[in-house]
C-alpha cells in the first residue's frame, strides 16, 4: 500500500526528496531552524455550524528548511502540535512542503519585469494529521525585489483539498526583512495565504508576521539565537464560518 500524504512514510518520503533535489544541484544557500511557540487564544472551529467555537491553549514545535540551489528553491516544516483543553483535536503533526523551479535559471533569460525579478512554476503540498486529508497547489511564483526587504514572493496558485468537492484559488505572500535599531538586530518574517470557497469552505485568510529579536548577539553569537512573537491570524480557520483566530504566541528561534 502506498503512504497517505499524512502518514510518517509519506513525510519520510517528502523530506528524502527535497533533500535529493537539493543535492543533485549546485546549491547556493540553506536555512534551517527549530522554533518553539505557545499562546492561549487558538480556536477550536464548531464543524457542526451551531457557532459555538472554544479557544485553548497550546505548544508548537517547528523544525523548517529553505534552500536554494541550481534551478530554484525548496521550503518545507513540519509543527508538532501540543493542544491542552477541550480544543485538543488540533494535537499532531501537520507539514507542507513547497518547491519551485525557475524559469529565468533554466532557460538562462532574464525574465525580469518592473519589480520581478524572477518567474517561477511553483507548488505546495499541505499534509494534515492523519485523517485529516491533504491539500495540492499548483501555480506560477514571483520573485520581487522592494526596497527594505531581504526577500518577497509572490505565488499564485490553483488549490485542490481532496476531501473536498471542486478546487479553487490560494494567492500566498512571504517576505524578511532585518533590521537594526539602536544597535540591535531584528527580523521581520512571515507570510500571508488567501485561499477562495471550495465546497461548504468559506474563503480563508491565514497569516503570520512574526518580529524577532536576536539574543544571541547579546553575547557575540549572533543571527543563531532569536525571541519575539509571532501573531497568528485566521479568518474562518479550516474554511469554518466565524472561526476567526486572533492569536499572538511567544517565540523562540534557533537557527541551525
Amino acid at each position: 500500500m502506498s503512504p497517505t500524504p499524512s502518514s510518517p512514510k509519506f513525510i519520510a518520503s517528502t523530506l528524502g526528496l527535497a533533500l535529493i533535489a537539493t543535492a543533485t544541484g549546485a546549491q547556493a544557500w540553506t536555512s534551517s531552524s527549530i522554533s518553539l511557540l505557545t499562546g492561549s487564544s487558538y480556536v477550536s472551529p464548531d464543524f457542526s455550524g451551531a457557532g459555538n467555537h472554544s479557544e485553548f491553549d497550546a505548544t508548537i514545535a517547528t523544525f523548517e528548511m529553505a534552500n536554494g540551489w541550481a534551478y530554484g528553491d525548496n521550503f518545507f516544516f513540519f509543527d508538532y502540535t501540543n493542544a491542552e483543553g477541550e480544543g485538543d483535536t488540533d494535537t499532531g503533526l501537520y507539514g507542507e512542503f513547497a518547491p519551485r523551479l525557475s524559469f529565468g535559471k533554466i532557460s538562462g533569460t532574464d525574465l525580469g519585469f518592473g519589480p520581478v525579478t524572477d518567474v517561477l512554476l511553483a507548488g505546495q503540498i499541505e499534509m494534515a494529521p492523519e485523517g485529516g486529508g491533504s491539500r495540492y497547489l499548483y501555480g506560477l511564483g514571483f520573485d520581487l525585489a522592494v526596497p527594505g526587504m531581504d526577500y518577497l514572493q509572490l505565488n499564485t496558485y490553483a488549490r485542490d483539498d481532496k476531501n473536498i468537492p471542486g478546487d479553487t484559488w490560494q494567492v500566498t505572500l512571504v517576505w524578511g526583512s532585518s533590521f537594526e535599531i539602536a544597535e540591535t538586530n531584528w527580523l521581520f518574517k512571515g507570510h500571508l495565504d488567501y485561499a477562495g470557497a471550495e465546497g461548504d469552505n468559506e474563503k480563508t485568510i491565514n497569516s503570520a508576521p512574526q518580529l524577532l529579536l536576536d539574543v544571541g548577539d547579546f553575547w557575540g553569537a549572533s543571527d543563531k539565537l532569536y525571541a519575539g512573537i509571532e501573531y497568528q491570524y485566521w479568518k474562518n480557520k479550516y474554511g469554518v464560518e466565524g472561526a476567526d483566530e486572533h492569536n499572538p504566541q511567544l517565540m523562540v528561534t534557533w537557527k541551525l
